[in-house]
């Protein structure tokens, strides 16, 4: 049997990245990456609950998931909080029949107090405050959820990091290492859940065109200057990171587990050749960031 004719048998039995039947939870699901990951897995075929702690936003992301002929609930909740983190395992479980896939978006730094700035002026309420919102809360909500996916035969989690979390992250130290934790309790949970048949992987982004980072690219020379430090020269958007999402917790992703995928323009390659590709991504000249 050829290669391609391989492909065709493969692809004559399902398509491929199909949640098709899939119960998703997100959370942060009312704008951004949250939304985009929504959208393309329900567009898969998912039926999914949203989460976030504003039901406007939600509600229009639901409408638009049951446009695409699947269902949506919605569950107004702060993720930083872990009854209600914890609340939103047991109602989307229920409300869906099970569960298959957990995607943890919601997170950050610069939205919640104490979180940005020198680690000399870091104070013990913006350090909890920080934990909690990405590293607390998600962790014990991969627990439950990987508790109700093992029950069920297994699942898929995808934890949404950041670059930060890799590299240092000058003036937001604290939100780096809290995601830095996350991605070591990603692997440790991937190990000892591995053979429950649950993965757990992450994503870690770059800067994405979201409405957290618009004020900092709101001209078009900002957004250039910006841009030129990605090999790809671009900014990335929330569907780059959906698409990444989307695979992981995809069964053709069904032997990978504990890995976090960078998804963030090439910076990774970029990192020892910054002053190189300033020189090839042309700035316009004034351009300040």
């Amino acid at each position: 049997m050829t290669y391609a004719e391989a492909g065709e048998q493969y692809l004559g039995v399902r398509d491929m990245f199909s949640y098709e039947g899939k119960k998703v939870i997100v959370t942060g699901a009312g704008r951004g990456i949250g939304r985009a990951t929504a959208l393309a897995m329900a567009g898969q075929g998912a039926d999914v609950t949203l989460a976030s702690r504003t039901d406007t936003e939600l509600n229009a992301v639901a409408a638009e998931i049951e446009a695409l002929g699947r269902k949506a609930w919605v569950v107004t909740a702060d993720m930083s909080d872990m009854d209600q983190g914890l609340g939103l395992i047991a109602k989307g479980f229920d409300a869906m029949g099970g569960l298959d896939v957990l995607v943890n978006n919601a997170g950050g730094g610069s939205s919640v107090p104490g979180g940005l700035g020198p680690l000399e002026e870091s104070t013990p309420e913006g350090f909890d405050a920080v934990y909690a919102l990405n590293v607390r809360v998600p962790f014990f909500m991969c627990q439950a959820a990987a508790r109700h996916m093992a029950d069920g035969g297994g699942g898929a989690i995808c934890n949404i990091v950041s670059i930060d979390g890799v590299f240092p992250a000058p003036l937001e130290g604290i939100y780096g290492s809290a995601k830095a934790a996350l991605i070591s309790l990603t692997g440790t949970l991937a190990v000892e859940l591995g053979r429950r048949n649950v993965r757990i992987n992450a994503v870690a982004p770059s800067l994405i065109d979201t409405k957290l980072v618009a004020r900092h690219i709101a001209s078009d020379d900002a957004r250039a200057d910006r841009a030129s430090f990605f090999p790809i020269n671009r900014i990335g958007t929330a569907e780059d990171i959906a698409g990444a999402a989307v695979y992981l917790c995809s069964d053709e992703a069904g032997w990978t587990s504990g890995e976090t995928m960078l998804v963030a323009g090439g910076q990774k390659a970029a990192s020892d050749a910054i002053r190189w590709l300033r020189k090839v991504n042309p700035v316009p000249e004034g351009a300040k960031f």
